[in-house]
């Protein structure tokens, strides 16, 4: 049953009606970022996401109005009705549809992603997620698999924090197991670049259990060989780091950089510097980069960079 709330009276003093205030609360949750996009284009798209929902109900009634309170068995909504507004309160069995305005956003995010124009893709991202992220209990699966890219950008971005609070969001939506499993690579991601070690080491350790070292990725790999590496388990580390190396196929591998530059650090914790200098060349031929995000690796660059080049003249095999 719908519980309806008349507004009928203005407010008083010419302040904004509350069907407006809920307007600009929307607009307001939709974050103010870098404005890469061009402001026309930006302030285009903050007030389509602004925009009414609509909900189609099971007794063929249409109802459309802003979302101001949202749970897994029941939404209200606020809806214009003269100099007024209604607050309708609905069950969650009562619905039968939810549009969101916006929808072909989601298009224009993906593209902009896929152009590597990251900036502007986590920017309108941002947008979406504020504006359906309150929703996400009642819409369909499909638009939680859609926002675990969000996650990888967010990973990106100069405030990667907020990725744990969207993966929390996310989670209890996902019903795709391969978007469940792109959400706990994610995940193990988030808490490896926040060096939330603790949270990362069983998330790592159960990831390389159940996949195997030739993968799309090599993320549990490099997650648990850093672990041993901090712990000075350097046989441990070595082996770890080097499974996905000696399995790696022609199609790029995730996280195999960072494989590498474990591999190079447990070697130097060994004291095999010539070992160490070989697998740092070879990861230098393969054209992979040094991995920049995680510190802990720093050192090991600066120290086999030194060793390379104090023995410029040895042969490989004499390094």
């Amino acid at each position: 049953m719908k519980r309806i709330i008349y507004h009928t009276q203005p407010p008083k003093g010419g302040t904004p009606s509350f069907y407006a205030a809920i307007k600009l609360m929307m607009a307001s949750l939709l974050p103010m970022t870098g404005y890469a996009i061009p402001a026309d284009e930006l302030a285009a798209i903050k007030a389509e996401l602004s925009e009414p929902i609509t909900l189609r109900l099971k007794n063929r009634n249409t109802v459309s109005g802003n979302p101001f309170k949202v749970s897994k068995d029941q939404i209200q909504i606020a809806s214009a009705e003269g100099a007024g507004e209604i607050i309708f309160t609905f069950q969650t069995d009562e619905i039968r549809e939810i549009s969101v305005p916006g929808e072909s956003y989601k298009s224009v995010a993906a593209e902009w992603m896929q152009a590597g124009n990251t900036e502007d893709a986590l920017e309108l991202m941002s947008m979406l997620y504020a504006q359906r992220g309150p929703l996400l209990p009642l819409l369909p699966a499909s638009e939680s698999h859609f926002f675990t890219y969000y996650v990888d950008l967010v990973l990106d971005s100069p405030k990667p924090a907020r990725a744990i609070a969207i993966i929390q969001t996310l989670r209890p939506q996902i019903e795709n197991p391969e978007a469940l499993r792109a959400l706990d690579d994610s995940t193990l991601e988030s808490y490896q670049t926040l060096e939330l070690y603790d949270d990362a080491v069983p998330l790592a350790e159960a990831w390389v259990a159940e996949r195997k070292p030739f993968g799309e990725s090599a993320l549990g790999y490099y997650v648990l060989g850093a672990a041993r590496l901090r712990d000075e388990a350097y046989e441990e580390a070595l082996d770890l780091a080097l499974r996905p190396i000696v399995f790696a196929s022609p199609i790029p591998t995730d996280k195999l950089a960072e494989c590498y530059a474990v591999a190079v650090s447990a070697a130097l914790g060994l004291r095999e510097r010539p070992y160490a200098a070989t697998l740092y060349q070879e990861m230098q031929t393969r054209g992979f980069q040094w991995p920049r995000k995680d510190r802990s690796l720093q050192a090991t660059l600066k120290e086999i960079t030194e060793y390379i080049k104090d023995h410029e003249e040895d042969t490989p095999e004499s390094l």
